[in-house]
């Protein structure tokens, strides 16, 4: 929870449109580049002819060094959504592994759809995982070579190099994330007396013209038959405002001294000071 305080009183305001745009640009270059030499270069994957640098991460791209301090973009989203893409498309890919091929256009639109559902229902919709799931549902050359490891390889580490790139480099213009795992800290809290709803709203603003109403019946009574009345007036009453409406008339007879004094003051000040000559 202290963390989740710390960002959120971090959070600073976006840096100019043509400054973000060229570093987010810059950044989207060097987390790809770092996929694409890992691809190009090793040996592993080299040697084996594994998938790597695929499609969806450019996708991820854009939220993460785009916009990173939308709640898709935030790590939760990113990790999370991949994997369960990965995973369902995987399942749905070898279920359907055996299936005519007049069914075959069916496990991608099944992987996407299931994968979005799971997505809502654990709140970490991430938009590219929905590319994560067709791909690995559509028969995929990818899918298809590491079957079951899909979610662990190559999604899982692609999904870390983002999420550390993200980390590394956009907090040397805005902080990310902004929260790690829940949005709901985040919210700023409502004070107590501030309405919420349309019907609270009016009635507090009737009430406020009810009390407004009241002060200047008070006001009157102050002025025609002093405090010390009033307050017997209310006394007798017994009502559950009478406190208030006690401490209102004291509040509305120092204003009043006041009033006076200031008044009495610059009067004072007029008579000694001579005028000037025109």
């Amino acid at each position: 929870m202290r963390g989740v305080q710390r960002y959120h009183e971090e959070i600073k305001p976006a840096p100019p449109v043509l400054a973000w745009a060229i570093f987010s640009g810059l950044t989207s270059f060097i987390a790809m580049s770092i996929l694409g030499m890992i691809t190009k270069y090793g040996a592993a994957i080299k040697d084996h002819h594994l998938p790597f640098a695929i499609a969806p991460a450019g996708a991820s791209a854009v939220l993460l060094y785009g916009v990173p301090s939308a709640p898709l973009s935030q790590p939760r989203n990113v990790l999370v959504g991949h994997m369960i893409a990965a995973l369902i498309g995987t399942f749905i890919n070898q279920l359907f592994r055996d299936s005519p091929e007049s069914l075959q256009w069916l496990p991608g639109a099944l992987a996407v759809g299931v994968s979005i559902a799971l997505m809502g229902l654990t709140n970490c919709y991430h938009p590219p995982a929905g590319a994560t799931a067709y791909l690995a549902g559509f028969y995929s050359a990818d899918a298809v070579r590491v079957g079951w490891w899909f979610a662990l390889y190559p999604v899982l580490p692609v999904v870390l190099i983002m999420i550390s790139v993200a980390l590394l480099l956009n907090n040397l213009a805005r902080v990310y994330p902004v929260y790690w795992f829940t949005a709901v800290h985040m919210a700023p809290s409502t004070p107590p007396d501030e309405p919420k709803t349309q019907v609270e709203l009016s009635q507090s603003l009737e009430q406020s013209q009810v009390r407004e109403s009241a002060s200047e019946s008070l006001r009157s009574s102050v002025d025609s038959c002093g405090a010390s009345q009033v307050d017997d007036h209310i006394e007798n009453e017994g009502d559950a405002d009478s406190a208030w409406m006690a401490a209102r008339i004291h509040e509305l007879e120092h204003e009043l001294h006041e009033l006076r004094a200031k008044q009495h003051h610059y009067e004072a000040s007029r008579l000694h000071t001579p005028h000037s000559a025109v």
